[in-house]
């Protein structure tokens, strides 16, 4: 529908530039447009459905934020979650949506994938409550690319509101079953309409959840009045319903659904109302009562796990067979338990974890804790297969036994049946790490430091890409979110991965490696690890995946970094705890920090003279000469190139201040905006 009336305007557009040749266009800017906004009722304080349709003009990335604002009055569920909120194209093309999140009257939707500009979107919100008083109100949407919301006008509680839309009267709702979370048949009427049916045309079915919905139905289970429907669809919570030709000319409405179309009871017991729309009036059903509840606790099905090998610390992949009590839909979150923090690694891509055969969305990992959402494409349904191949990383338990895995499906508890880990595990070789070294390539304070670690022999073996060793910074140090596996080496060969666990460093080696044989790792400085800010004595130990216990511990003192700090454009420098002003800022030209002549001289202690034209510095046995414009200068008599020209400001020459540094044995550090010269 939409698609038509944009390819008209671009047909008009085109027909006008070549009616017109010397008609000027503005240059386009990106812009959201709003096209419309709805609601399934526009009755004052009435909970309901949004849809929102706006075009955008620049294309999406995942994590970007789609900000809708509803005005004063109108109250917005806080606990809405994704399987709340449906995005998707006018091609019925669903988007996944990351996360929700709520404030106020205004709602934030984190999409997790690319959506390409140009792309007319859906957007459907329910959890709407609609203001006390009668009104327009005009709702605003934007998106992480605009720097201003688009609005669109809607009226609560007009003539047209759905609760007076044509209706003579509530029409009833008769289940063949009223459990919750049960299959059932439906019947909906009889409705008196205010017009006729017509072959062909559409009646919409709106039901309270979405998950009461199968993700289609054959129109052979569908009847309206009396006769099967000519073509039946589904939209989130939404059945559409051709009117088949037998029914054309009825003035009233009767829709059967048959057991068979798999429509199942709302999950928690309560009372719900359906809506029926044709002809654009809306019809609302008395409220039916549901009864039990089925969404909470702890299930009492078991669900099955498959593993392809089930030897003791074994690398492999997991298989969950589920028979849930209800449907799981798009946006469902998802937790796996495993027994213990040793079988999960510290991040696990979303590709090597699928659910019905579809890699899931918005995966984390919090010890032995997987978390995921249920992507779209997926088909509502109680059967669910999660399975983690095996480049998950995840491992057995290392000791024989029988274990389960317990799961959360939409906040409903599950526990697997037992399975068996079989086989018996070599013992450790006897080795001595009495004399095993660790070490920092810097010991001083707030300082990016390297890190070597000597083990003199491991009593079990380390095989590649699957076992590991695991290296604990105690709190004070700063661990980086990712390191890089080229910065870290083993036994001379870069890492195959490294994960971060909290504190924790998690090093795979790429070769493997024998039992009673020594390893050396190293950290690099450019892996980002930092020493603590405060000075003392810290415990670092070290683990391998293939033996209980700590391998073994070593302190390290941290001590004072005695330097000098500033901060680029801060006309003032730190030293010994008191500030001291400076005659000019430091500048940054180019990436390269220059710092006045008078840095120098006061803050590092070297003899330094200038004028408008030149700088002398004389460090111990360095003297170096410098001119104001000049990218040459001398030391001992010989010339260099400088980074950048030395300059003149608030008449005193600012000098490139790595030159100087790297010339008399000083160091620069730079941490959180400040930098720091040491030796």
């Amino acid at each position: 529908m939409r698609k038509k009336l944009h390819a008209g305007v671009s047909l008009l557009l085109a027909t006008s530039v070549f009616a017109s040749p010397l008609v000027l266009f503005p240059q386009a800017t990106y812009a959201l447009s709003v096209e419309d906004v709805s609601a399934d009722d526009t009755d004052t304080d009435e909970e309901t459905e949004y849809t929102i349709e706006f075009e955008i003009d620049k294309a999406l990335s995942a994590g970007d934020i789609i900000t809708v604002k509803f005005p004063s009055g109108f109250k917005v569920d806080k606990n809405l979650k994704p399987r709340d909120v449906i995005l998707e194209d006018d091609d019925g093309d669903e988007y996944d949506i990351y996360d929700v999140s709520v404030s106020g009257t205004t709602i934030e939707v984190e999409i997790d994938e690319k959506i390409s500009k140009g792309t007319l979107l859906i957007l459907t919100i329910d959890g709407i409550t609609n203001p006390k008083s009668k009104g327009d109100y005009k709702i605003s949407v934007k998106t992480s690319a605009e720097n201003s919301f688009k609005t669109e006008e809607i009226t609560i509680g007009g003539k047209n509101s759905s609760s007076k839309s044509g209706s003579s009267g509530k029409f009833d709702v008769k289940l063949g079953n009223s459990n919750a979370g049960q299959e059932t048949s439906i019947s909906l009427g009889r409705i008196k309409l205010s017009t006729k049916l017509r072959e062909g045309k559409t009646i919409t079915v709106t039901f309270p959840d979405r998950k009461m919905l199968p993700s289609s139905i054959n129109r052979n289970y569908v009847e309206v009045n009396g006769e099967r429907a000519d073509r039946v669809t589904i939209s989130g919570s939404t059945v559409r319903i051709d009117v088949p030709e037998d029914a054309d000319g009825d003035s009233y409405l009767e829709i059967d659904f048959l057991k068979s179309a798999g429509i199942e009871n709302p999950s928690s017991g309560k009372s719900y109302v359906i809506e029926v729309e044709y002809d654009k009036k809306t019809y609302k059903s008395d409220s039916f009562e549901i009864k039990g509840s089925s969404s909470s606790g702890t299930s009492s099905s078991a669900f099955d796990v498959s593993i392809t090998n089930s030897s003791p610390g074994a690398r492999t992949s997991y298989t969950l067979d589920f028979n849930l009590d209800e449907r799981v839909a798009y946006g469902d979150r998802v937790e796996i338990e495993f027994p213990s923090v040793e079988m999960v690694p510290p991040v696990i891509s979303s590709a090597n974890v699928t659910v019905n055969n579809i890699a899931v969305s918005g995966l984390s990992v919090s010890g032995n804790r997987v978390s995921f959402n249920i992507p779209s494409g997926f088909s509502s349904t109680n059967k669910m297969t999660v399975r983690f191949a095996e480049l998950a990383y995840i491992i057995n338990p290392r000791t024989p036994g029988s274990y389960e895995i317990v799961a959360k499906v939409d906040g409903k508890t599950y526990r697997s049946k037992k399975f068996d880990i079989t086989g018996n595990t070599a013992p450790a070789v006897p080795v001595d790490n009495s004399t095993a070294t660790l070490a920092l390539s810097r010991a001083t304070a707030s300082t990016p430091t390297g890190l070597q670690v000597g083990i003199k022999g491991l009593g079990k073996p380390l095989t590649r890409g699957q076992d590991f060793i695991e290296v604990v910074l105690p709190v004070g140090f700063t661990v980086p979110a990712y390191v890089p596996a080229n910065t870290v080496t083993v036994n001379g060969v870069a890492a195959n991965y490294v994960g971060v666990r909290g504190q924790n460093l998690v090093v795979f080696p790429a070769q493997d490696i024998p039992a009673n044989t020594a390893v050396q790792i190293n950290f690099a400085e450019t892996a980002a690890i930092v020493n603590p800010a405060t000075t003392g004595m810290y415990s670092i130990s070290i683990f391998s995946s293939e033996e209980q216990g700590v391998l073994f511990a070593r302190p390290v003192n941290i001590v004072a970094l005695n330097g000098v700090g500033f901060k680029a454009n801060v006309a003032s420098y730190t030293k010994n705890g008191a500030t001291h002003a400076l005659a000019t800022a430091p500048i940054v030209v180019n990436g390269h920090t220059l710092m006045p002549a008078s840095f120098y001289r006061d803050g590092l202690g070297m003899s330094v003279t200038w004028n408008n034209t030149s700088a002398r510095i004389v460090s111990g046995n360095t003297t170096m000469q410098f001119t104001v414009g000049s990218k040459t200068a001398t030391v001992n008599g010989q010339s260099i190139t400088l980074p950048e020209a030395v300059q003149l400001r608030n008449n005193i020459p600012v000098i490139p201040l790595r030159a100087v540094a790297e010339r008399t044995g000083y160091q620069i550090i730079y941490v959180n905006g400040i930098y720091t010269v040491y030796r």
